[in-house]
């Protein structure tokens, strides 16, 4: 059996919180694109109807997850019911509750796929402890880099499959190749204000100096608008939270061939490697970034050419099509598990 006709027209029900193309709703339509090529159909439950023009689907990879392609939208997140023969997919901790009180008798647990993208997971403060004490039920779950699946570990229920899948993303749509060019003059540098300031204060901070160019995005923004960024950039200051599950700018910024700048934020360090391929500073340090832009704007050729270098090999470890074939995997030996055939029936 080819994998492509794994799903056997058995439907996956996906559970999102919105339709705004924030990274772990983006990752759940790459699940959804997967889920359809190996021969499910696809419901996105969501609180949100879909409308065509929406910022997600501008994305290329997403632009037929329409309803006139075979993909039904809910408009209400809990418009779902799980059947005997149904699987069903969250992200979102809370989703669960909402998943639990819709499975019909007889679905096994592991019929609920749960992708675990972020290292909260496994702090106890997150989600009241929900989180946590949502491991150890048996379910089938994605962690989606090795760095999660440590912070998850401890908690895990072993009664159902436990997989990690490193997380894929398009980074050809952002590569630039630069090749051994230097940076300009002044620096450009680029940064995002959606989860940190720190950006405006490096800024200030440089601004009587001189030497530097800064540009930022602070608002949601497309692909379209985000690579424009990276590819203008000479460098690029990563601001994530405290707790990443993959923190994705700076990935798209190292396809670029954008220096990254960037704080050890837990789920980054899945590619992030100080000295390498990146420049390494501590949390919300003013400090610490301004002396690594200093730095940067001192560098020979060769240093910042070996930095691209590192980018753009690590960009090449996470991908769509290895994501895919990972989730083929996953679902192969789940059939087995369950007793399915990949007709749609049970053995």
């Amino acid at each position: 059996m080819s994998a492509r006709g794994l799903g056997g027209g058995r439907t996956i029900y996906f559970l999102t919180p919105t339709l705004n193309p924030v990274g772990g709703v983006v990752k759940i339509f790459d699940y959804v694109n997967h889920a359809r090529a190996l021969g499910f159909s696809a419901v996105v439950c969501s609180p949100e109807g879909y409308e065509p023009g929406l910022p997600l689907f501008s994305n290329g990879r997403f632009r037929d997850l329409t309803p006139e392609k075979g993909v039904r939208f809910t408009e209400d997140l809990g418009d779902f019911a799980v059947g005997p023969e149904d699987l069903v997919f969250v992200s979102w901790p809370s989703h669960y509750r909402t998943v639990e009180a819709r499975l019909a008798p007889g679905v096994h647990p592991e019929q609920v796929l749960c992708v675990v993208q972020n290292v909260r997971w496994g702090n106890p403060l997150f989600e009241g402890g929900y989180a946590v004490r949502l491991l150890s039920r048996p379910m089938t779950r994605i962690m989606t880099n090795d760095v999660v699946y440590d912070a998850v570990s401890p908690y895990l229920s072993y009664a159902g499959i436990n997989r990690v899948i490193p997380l894929g993303h398009d980074c050809d749509f952002f590569r630039l190749d630069r090749g051994a060019s230097p940076l300009g003059r002044p620096v450009r540098v680029a940064y995002t204000t959606w989860k940190s300031a720190l950006g405006d204060r490096v800024a200030a901070a440089l601004a009587v100096e001189g030497g530097f160019e800064f540009r930022s995005i602070r608002k949601s923004a497309t692909h379209g608008e985000l690579r424009d960024l990276y590819r203008w950039s000479d460098v690029f200051l990563a601001t994530p939270l405290v707790e990443e599950g993959f923190y994705m700018p700076a990935l798209e910024a190292m396809a670029a061939g954008s220096i990254v700048i960037t704080p050890d934020a837990g789920g980054n360090m899945a590619y992030c490697r100080f000295g390498e391929n990146c420049l390494g500073v501590g949390f919300e340090s003013v400090d610490d970034y301004v002396r690594a832009l200093r730095e940067l704007r001192a560098a020979p050729v060769a240093r910042i050419a070996a930095l691209r270098a590192g980018g753009y090999a690590a960009t090449a470890k996470h991908t769509l099509p290895a994501e895919e074939r990972g989730f083929a995997r996953l679902v192969e030996e789940l059939l087995e598990r369950l007793g399915w055939s990949a007709a749609g029936e049970r053995r």
